[in-house]
């Protein structure tokens, strides 16, 4: 694990960083950050297919700093129990979950017509 890398994406949050311990259990995806808000997508809350998974779009988070370290920082010893990836092929799933909320705005507005 890069733990310099790590403690970036703590102090720094960007869209698209996705956190994981060793890539196969996701922790959560920054979907926006806000200034303190930071608006994820909780692995844990997730859609599993027979062979795949998907984040569930209808289920995101607001959470703070102090949220992201708890979950990603072990409590009795220094370092990370997960691991940041900061690339680009995320910010697709990032656009799907502002697809899915632009629709779902659109068909309740929809509703009032």
């Amino acid at each position: 694990m890069n733990d310099l890398l790590n403690q970036e994406a703590l102090d720094n949050p960007q869209v698209g960083d996705y956190w994981s311990e060793r890539v196969f259990c996701p922790y959560f995806l920054v979907v926006k950050v806000d200034g303190d808000k930071i608006t994820i997508l909780n692995g844990f809350d997730r859609i599993i297919h027979k062979y795949t998974w998907e984040f569930d779009y209808s289920k995101h988070q607001v959470v703070d700093r102090q949220w992201m370290i708890d979950k990603v920082t072990y409590k009795s010893n220094t370092g990370f129990v997960a691991e940041v990836i900061r690339k680009e092929k995320f910010l697709s799933i990032v656009e799907e979950w502002k697809q899915f909320h632009r629709d779902r705005i659109s068909k309740e507005l929809d509703e009032f017509r």
